[in-house]
């Protein structure tokens, strides 16, 4: 082969490393644009039909979300000691407030009535001249008659939910009486995650009375999440399809050729779709050389997960090293797709 092609080739194996170095160093800087933009984002609170309301909520740091935990008085350093034995790691708080209208009356009539005086007290006659007169009513509105009963509901706005009865008998030592059901109150939510990993939360809060169900409108509902950091997972496998191209150092020649590979370790965000995929391991045929080879990527970058997504979330592209079966090196880079 002329010394001119083998230039060309040199060159082109060049300028192909540093174009995938650039297109590196051009990601993370969109990397950290998006994540701030992420940060910075906010989802409103909205009332959907059914009673359903979905959280507003906002990404904050590690100190945000414990000071929003301190001041919904949730006690996280109990929970957290909870989820290590569980293996899980604290990624949001979610709290939800549903409130009742304050009522604040006087003068008003019983509900209805109760169980009845059995020996109300008589009208009293008086003798006269003339014959005999009738006091004035004693009982005039009946309470020496009957125990009185007073409702009281929680109102949240049109909604009035029954909260317990109270009664007076006015015939009895101790007229007071109360009759307050037994209430079960319930927030179900039902969590949604996007690509970025930020969740929304779809609440329900109900509460069940006398085997009736009211559904409470809630007021407010707000989750403050915490951004997710980048870490390094020393064994997590996974498996690469693609293609890798370079230059034959030994035979002094360009080589290029399908590939599989297996990732050991990886950097990112999340397990299943990395920023980065460390020591990927695998065969390749190479179709100049007509020759099998091992082909080593010490390191590849995400390109997939910025540019692609949502269509392609793991397509890498890195340096490779590939030794043949004949003993040629090979040095180049190579584009796969991780599963």
């Amino acid at each position: 082969m002329s010394t001119t092609i083998i230039k060309i080739l040199v060159a082109i194996g060049v300028v192909a490393i540093i174009s995938a170095l650039g297109l590196v160093i051009y990601n993370q800087e969109k990397i950290k644009n998006q994540q701030t933009s992420i940060q910075n984002s906010v989802v409103a609170q909205q009332q959907l039909i059914d009673g359903i309301v979905k959280s507003g909520s906002q990404y904050a740091t590690a100190a945000d979300l414990a000071k929003f935990a301190s001041d919904s008085d949730i006690n996280l350093k109990v929970i957290q000691a909870n989820m290590k034995t569980l293996g899980d790691q604290l990624t949001a708080v979610n709290v939800v407030t549903a409130v009742s209208s304050g009522q604040v009356a006087s003068g008003l009539p019983s509900t209805n009535t109760g169980l009845s005086n059995p020996a109300p007290p008589p009208n009293l006659t008086i003798p006269c001249v003339n014959g005999t007169a009738t006091c004035p009513n004693q009982d005039p509105y009946g309470y020496q008659k009957a125990q009185q009963n007073f409702a009281l509901n929680e109102d949240f706005g049109t909604l009035q939910v029954p909260f317990s009865t109270v009664g007076f008998s006015a015939f009895n030592k101790d007229p007071w009486s109360v009759n307050t059901p037994t209430r079960t109150y319930s927030a179900d939510t039902v969590v949604g995650t996007d690509e970025n990993g930020r969740q929304t939360y779809y609440n329900k809060f109900n509460v069940v009375v006398n085997g009736k169900t009211y559904e409470i409108p809630i007021k407010n509902a707000t989750t403050e999440q915490q951004v997710p950091t980048a870490k390094f997972s020393f064994f997590n496998p996974r498996l690469f399809l693609g293609t890798s191209g370079g230059v034959n150092i030994t035979h002094v020649k360009g080589e290029f050729g399908p590939d599989v590979s297996l990732g050991i370790a990886s950097y990112g965000q999340t397990k299943i779709n990395p920023d980065w995929s460390i020591l990927e391991v695998g065969a390749q045929y190479d179709t100049v050389n007509k020759n099998g080879a091992v082909v080593i990527t010490p390191i590849a970058f995400n390109i997939g997960k910025r540019l692609l997504a949502p269509l392609i979330q793991n397509t890498y592209i890195g340096p490779t090293l590939s030794v043949g079966f004949d003993g040629s090196v090979s040095a180049g880079g190579g584009l796969r797709v991780g599963f």
